[in-house]
């Protein structure tokens, strides 16, 4: 092995250093001219170097973000009978505010090793290992691709204002306080899942609480919401009758009436200018309809968001955008429900969305008369109003 990653969740970062420093005290230590490396040089006539190259989530935000992301989606996805041990890294790994990447010219003898881990354990991270495996700072395995662990718990350490000082003072955030509300949330839906028929199980995890969750702004949501309609209407009418320069026109003298040239994605754009456009993709905007209905409830438009057991009300949905006019009639019209609201909805579509998925893999019935393609795309729509993972539209996931 010749590489491996240390994420620490630490605000005084140039404790980081001091702790590489100290660990290879002794050798020749050089500083890259950036200020964001160092690295370790060992012997004369054919050195071995070690490099700790950094990223940080208050100056690399995008790239770090990304880094994160990867790394959450890699460890939510491992089937394990660790689950404590898996919901902890997972909320470990949310914590995460900066990255070491080592890269060795030669494979680490055990000196090296000992030493990484000693950093790590000075500055209460984990090590990332090129196989997959996540490690603590005493080398024991945390969770690797299999959802094998050695450990029966894991202690989690956030970022405190002062960072881990010379004394090993951090601040750690135990098992029995996580969000009570997020907790409370998961039984109650977990409790009507029950009562319908449906499937669930204990140890899904728990979506945000009240207490972390940031919901999208009015703004957001009304642009978002005004784009999904247009685009399903598009869509919906290609679907019918496969005329893409009439349909183009109509959509474009729309856009132009609610002004919403700059409220779509990427790829939304791509759709619309595209001439040569394949039927599923097609009926994939169109499913884009689901999705709007939950921002007109989110918006106050909805009074109620029915069982998720048929398509929503096509017709309402877009007479509710024509009858307002134009953007600032849909926008005073409008008002953001609650954040209890949304994220009881958010937590209630998570655990449809499991059961539709666990159906799917058994190759067994969607229970309850759920329509898993509904489901699906209100998941879309709620992980987006949540911040999941703090995603674009383009990019939402909809994990089970």
């Amino acid at each position: 092995m010749k590489q491996c990653t240390l994420y620490v969740s630490i605000k005084q970062h140039q404790i980081v250093t001091e702790a590489i420093q100290e660990a290879f005290r002794g050798k020749t230590i050089k500083a890259s001219p950036d200020g964001r490396g160092l690295t370790v040089i060992e012997g004369l006539f054919d050195p071995s170097t070690v490099t700790f190259n950094t990223v940080r989530e208050d100056t690399d935000s995008e790239a770090f973000s990304q880094m994160k992301r990867g790394m959450y989606v890699f460890f939510y996805q491992i089937e394990t009978p660790h689950n404590q041990v898996k919901e902890k890294l997972l909320m470990q790994i949310s914590a995460l505010n900066m990255a070491v990447g080592i890269v060795s010219s030669k494979e680490f003898d055990e000196e090296t090793f000992l030493n990484i881990l000693k950093i790590a354990n000075d500055v209460h991270g984990i090590v990332f290992l090129p196989t997959g495996e996540v490690i603590d700072p005493q080398g024991r395995l945390i969770m690797n691709p299999a959802g094998e662990s050695e450990l029966e718990d894991l202690p989690i350490i956030v970022s405190s204002g002062r960072g881990v000082d010379r004394d090993g003072h951090v601040e750690k955030l135990e098992h029995q306080t996580r969000s009570q509300s997020a907790e409370a949330r998961k039984e109650r839906s977990m409790e009507l899942l029950r009562a319908q028929g449906i499937p669930v199980i204990d140890h899904l995890p728990v979506i945000a609480g009240d207490e972390e969750a940031v919901i999208r702004s009015k703004n957001e949501i009304v642009q978002r919401a005004i784009a999904l309609c247009l685009i399903a209407v598009y869509a919906g009418n290609l679907a019918e009758d496969g005329k893409i320069q009439e349909g183009r026109k109509v959509i474009q003298a729309i856009i132009q009436q609610y002004w919403a040239e700059g409220f779509f994605t990427e790829k939304e754009e791509e759709f619309f200018t595209d001439d040569h456009l394949e039927q599923t993709g097609i009926i994939q905007m169109a499913w884009m309809y689901e999705c709007y209905w939950v921002l007109l409830w989110a918006l106050g438009f909805v009074e109620e968001l029915n069982f998720p057991g048929q398509i929503c009300d096509v017709q309402a949905a877009v007479n509710t955008l024509r009858h307002a006019g134009n953007y600032d009639g849909f926008y005073r019209k409008a008002s953001v429900r609650s954040k209890e609201d949304i994220l009881n909805q958010a937590d209630l579509i998570y655990r449809y969305h499991w059961a539709c998925v666990n159906a799917r893999v058994n190759n067994q019935p969607v229970p309850g008369d759920l329509d898993a393609g509904v489901v699906m795309e209100r998941h879309r729509a709620f992980n987006w109003l949540i911040r999941y993972m703090d995603a674009d539209w383009d990019d939402v996931r909809t994990d089970t």
